[in-house]
């Protein structure tokens, strides 16, 4: 029987000297090498892939090859994850993990959207199935976990809701679904991630007026986990001609430009999903939930789950319900919780392939305009001079009265979502008098500088973000920039002032003033009277920078403990970010004594305090899947956490292996774009372009990295060809 979404047959064959050991036909093997023959790769002398075809579907199909050859693993592990199947490979922990995938989408419903999907988009989803699938069957020796084959439906499980930025614990989704529907939990805590600063970006836009060129510039600065992102360049003949970097598994440029615009997209809090909290009544068996005064029944499903243990392949079932709201995620206080969310699968994957081969601005708003993007803010620059910044993109409507960061009434359509906000009733700044704009994670309300008063009258749930001090940061850089390059954005944007330095250690000295001088505590004044001496700039010959850090990091932890439970993301990342710290509710006694615990850490792992900030912040990169370590070569770098201000956003962490701290996440791919009648621009990736460690392109990017120094990248076909390293076609 056929079966078009099974694997029905194993080949082996040999072609052009490679074992083709996969579960294809000889025809499909054969059309994949026809298909991989029309698609040119260079690779510049950085190591950074161009792709020349004459289809869009060709560039998508060299984008994902490209992906395997560097992260395949990676790549590999996004599909496991999306289609809920990451317990087969990893064990019973990530059962529920699964289960949250699985209760959002699984393959039925993504073969459906399939089906329903464009024919132009279609084929898009076919390329990147193929791109995967001619890696794996040219490279046998790369042994796939589970994932033998791909299928072009998997590209459309890509709106799966992240349970951390659901203001829900995995604890608490864990509970509910193991005890089997119970009324009796409460919130449980994650004190694993409580603490953390979440990961954020910058992004700047400049308009002619402040450029020496009088072409915009746009700064485009993500914030994320290092070495998940691929620096890369597609050219089709159907006009597509987009630089940037993809997300891992996904094939479109998600923060990039082309020859005429360019796109950044920093993480926003403005509201695009919500709990509902559901009154749950059991009769006979059977669960009903209190809508509007009547009874409504509670839908359920059932989900078989596979899970490995030792070397068995075992499966539990559960049992998934759901109201109109959505999916049952927790019990709180007796009362199952829902999630509700934007399922627009297909809109989300066209909008962000659309992007990429906008020609105007007006082009560019009528995609954004579908809506459909979330968690997302828009910066915007383009070879017209035209800046903008749209607050957020799915933005439902709702009664500002009630508050949103928490579980809402579900028991009332007065809490219902009442359509989604038009694009023109977003908070949003288009080629604002002052000639520039910016966000790096934060209000709009500081969007173009000055408070803007008008914006302020939004509803509350759009508004959710704090001024962090990067953005505060920004403000301060971006007022005083006139006639600049992109050199001098650059500059900018690893400026080394740290705004919460300044903002909160005079609090500190202050306490060093008012407690008893025959406390143990005037034991710090050497460090204290360090502190005072610091001009607040970060150095990684700088004690102060060390010493500041890692008080602010405590006084953080404190601030976090106060928040209400179960915490709301947009208070907690508001206070991980930097946004909302205060000493005001932290006596000076225990001000003092953060400080005594970071010096008495300091000592125990240093044997002083007195430890520069680049002995303590390193960047070392290693084989995927090494831990640090104090014995292998390792950079010191200046930037400090966000949480600090830096722009230059670096979060270090220590390993059991070393005494120091390495970069874990900060500025993955970097770019400032100049759109003029010829663009220009300067990029940087973390490490280098190569994920290979034998690479000259794992760490050729290391320096430049940590110092804002930024290579020329090559944009037009005869300036690739002059600074070729290699060229060749998938397969070879």
């Amino acid at each position: 029987m056929k079966q078009p979404f099974l694997l029905l047959f194993t080949f082996i064959l040999f072609i052009n000297n490679n074992l083709y050991a996969q579960v294809f036909s000889p025809d499909e093997i054969r059309h994949l090498q026809k298909q991989a023959q029309r698609i040119t790769i260079v690779k510049d002398k950085w190591g950074v892939p161009h792709v020349y075809t004459k289809t869009d579907a060709d560039a998508v199909f060299g984008m994902m090859y490209i992906q395997c050859e560097e992260f395949f693993e990676k790549v590999e592990n996004t599909l496991i994850n999306r289609l809920g199947r990451q317990a087969e490979v990893d064990g019973e922990r990530e059962l529920y993990q699964d289960l949250w995938a699985r209760t959002f989408i699984d393959s039925t419903k993504a073969i459906q959207l399939y089906h329903k999907t464009p024919k132009w988009l279609r084929k898009l989803c076919d390329a990147y199935a193929a791109g995967i699938n001619f890696y794996m069957i040219s490279h046998p020796a790369q042994k796939p976990r589970l994932i033998s084959r791909v299928q072009p439906w998997m590209v459309l499980m890509n709106n799966i809701p992240s349970i951390a930025n659901s203001n829900l614990t995995e604890a608490e989704f864990r509970a509910f679904y193991s005890k089997d529907a119970s009324l009796s939990l409460s919130y449980l805590p994650d004190l694993a991630r409580e603490y953390q600063e979440m990961g954020g970006s910058n992004g700047w836009a400049l308009a002619p007026s402040r450029t020496q060129s009088k072409n915009a510039l746009l700064l485009i600065n993500p914030h994320s986990e290092f070495y998940g992102r691929l620096e890369i360049h597609l050219v089709s003949k159907q006009g597509l001609n987009a630089y940037g970097a993809p997300f891992l598994g996904q094939f479109n440029i998600f923060q990039g430009f082309n020859d005429f615009c360019g796109w950044m997209h920093p993480v926003t809090l403005s509201d695009a999903k919500d709990l509902y909290s559901e009154t749950i009544e059991k009769k006979d068996g059977k669960y009903s939930y209190r809508y509007n005064g009547e009874l409504r029944g509670v839908d359920s499903s059932q989900v078989t789950l596979r899970y490995k243990k030792g070397n068995e392949l075992l499966s539990k079932t559960f049992t998934v319900y759901r109201t109109h709201h959505g999916p049952v995620v927790a019990v709180r206080d007796k009362k199952w919780i829902t999630l509700k969310s934007n399922e627009s699968n297909i809109d989300v994957l066209a909008v962000n392939w659309l992007k990429t081969k906008a020609k105007s601005f007006e082009d560019f708003k009528a995609t954004v305009d579908k809506r459909v993007l979330v968690g997302n803010n828009i910066v915007y620059a383009d070879r017209d001079g035209n800046i903008a910044y749209w607050h957020g993109n799915f933005v439902p409507k709702k009664d500002p009265a009630y508050d949103w960061k928490r579980q809402v009434d579900g028991s009332t359509n007065a809490t219902e979502w009442q359509g989604t906000h038009a694009l023109s009733e977003l908070p949003q700044y288009v080629n604002p008098t002052n000639g520039w704009v910016q966000n790096c994670n934060s209000t709009p309300l500081y969007g173009a500088g000055v408070f803007d008063t008008l914006m302020s009258h939004k509803p509350a749930y759009m508004l959710p973000d704090g001024h962090t001090p990067r953005a505060m940061n920004a403000v301060r850089l971006l007022s005083k920039l006139q006639n600049a390059t992109i050199d001098d954005v650059i500059s900018a944007a690893h400026d080394s002032y740290l705004p919460n330095a300044a903002r909160f250690l005079p609090s500190l000295f202050k306490a060093s003033e008012t407690v008893s001088q025959d406390s143990a505590l005037t034991l710090l004044s050497s460090p204290v009277q360090t502190l005072r001496n610091w001009n607040f700039r970060t150095d990684t010959t700088s004690v102060a920078t060390t010493l500041a850090v890692l008080w602010l990091e405590r006084i953080i932890a404190l601030n976090v403990a106060k928040l209400k439970r179960p915490l709301a993301n947009e208070e907690q990342y508001s206070l991980t970010n930097g946004a909302s710290i205060s000493t005001d509710f932290i006596s000076p006694a225990e001000q003092l004594n953060q400080l005594a615990l970071v010096v008495q850490d300091l000592k125990k792992e240093f044997g002083t305090w007195e430890v520069p900030w680049g002995k303590l912040n390193r960047f070392q990169r290693n084989k995927e899947g090494q831990p640090f370590s104090n014995a292998r070569p390792s950079w010191a770098v200046p930037a400090t956490p966000g949480y600090m201000g830096s722009l230059n956003a670096y979060v270090s962490r220590k390993s059991p292996q070393a005494k120091a701290r390495y970069g874990a996440t900060g500025n993955t791919f970097v770019a400032v774009v100049e759109f003029g009648k010829t663009l220009k621009a300067k990029t940087i990736l973390t490490g280098g372009a190569s994920t290979n460690p034998n690479s000259p392109h794992f760490t050729d990017q290391v320096k430049g990295y940590i110092n804002g120094q930024f290579k020329d990248i090559f944009f037009y076909k005869k300036d690739v060809l002059n600074a070729a390293e290699k060229t060749y076609r998938p397969g070879e």
